[in-house]
Formats: structure tokens, C-alpha cells, sequence
């Protein structure tokens, strides 16, 4: 998977707005994608409509479309600047994901590690309000109403671009 090394250089304007921790940004390396694909195929036996919850410029939902058969992926990113990164055919859009609504997807993906715990607690709030399929997650919930609903599937160690990383699996 190509990480385009614009997405790390933010306009300060965004910086300031967003804060730099809820901004920061990885992704998965090809092997990251090909086990990220192969734990979805081993929940989702369907047709998959999917979220990406901070999507940066679009390459992972790219990247999950051609190699999950039947599935169709969104992505909502609240950087302006990475969206207009964006080189792939893919559908994304600039937005905040705590405005989003989840219920037409059943399955959501958030790179959420560096979210803030009170944005992480809105988020996993949000979640269990409205959503209903695979959840995935680089941070373990913490939500007490989250984990009374959620139920674990699985947790996968996976490549990404920083380090080997456990994933979390939902059912919700």
C-alpha cells in the first residue's frame, strides 16, 4: 500500500482547529490489508457497506474495496487538507465521524488510537446507539455501555505502518 507522506504535513490552520493528536495518522502495510481482509471475510459472510472512520486520503478503503469481493466502502475524514490528498476512486468526504450516521453500514472501521478518551468514549457512545454489525478498532473500548453491548470477536496482531498492532473485532 503507497501512504502518500503529504498526509503528515498539515496546514497549522487545521492543527490549531483539530489539535494535533486527534490528527495523527497511520495506516496498514500490505500484509496489514491482507489480514485486515482476511479476519472481515472470516465475520461477514455478505455484502459488505462500509465506514472508515478517519480515512486520511482514501488508500485503505481503495485498498479493502479491491480485495473484498462485494463490498463497497465510504470514508469521512476531518482533515480538509487529506481529503483534497485524495488520488484513488473512492468516496470520501470532509466531516467530523461523531456527525456521521452509521446505521446504513454494516461494518465500521476506526483508526482511532490517538483520539482523545473523551472523543474515544463519544465515539463508542455513538456506536452502540446506532450501529449494528463489525466494528473494528485499534484501541480496546473502554465505554461501560459499549462493552455490555458489544460483543468480542476477536483481537488480530496486524502490520501497520508504525509497528505489529492488535486490531479489535466487535459484533455490535
Amino acid at each position: 500500500m503507497i501512504i502518500n507522506s503529504k498526509l503528515y504535513d498539515l496546514p497549522e490552520s487545521e492543527i490549531k482547529l483539530i489539535g494535533r493528536n486527534n490528527l495523527i495518522y497511520g495506516s496498514l502495510t500490505n500484509k496489514g490489508v491482507s489480514t485486515m481482509c482476511n479476519t472481515i471475510k472470516k465475520y461477514c459472510n455478505n455484502n459488505i457497506y462500509g465506514l472508515d472512520l478517519g480515512c486520511g486520503d482514501g488508500e485503505l478503503i481503495y485498498n479493502l474495496q479491491k480485495n473484498l469481493s462485494n463490498s463497497i466502502w465510504d470514508g469521512v475524514e476531518i482533515s480538509n487538507y487529506r481529503v483534497s490528498l485524495q488520488k484513488r476512486d473512492v468516496n470520501i468526504w470532509q466531516g467530523d465521524m461523531l456527525d456521521e450516521n452509521f446505521k446504513c453500514y454494516n461494518v465500521l472501521h476506526a483508526d482511532n488510537l490517538c483520539l482523545d478518551e473523551n472523543i474515544s468514549d463519544k465515539l463508542e457512545q455513538k456506536i452502540i446507539n446506532e450501529f449494528n454489525g463489525l466494528y473494528i478498532s485499534y484501541r480496546k473500548p473502554n465505554n461501560i455501555n459499549f462493552l455490555k453491548k458489544a460483543i468480542y470477536l476477536d483481537v488480530v496482531l496486524t502490520e501497520t505502518t508504525w509497528i505489529n498492532h492488535l486490531i479489535y473485532y466487535y459484533y455490535i
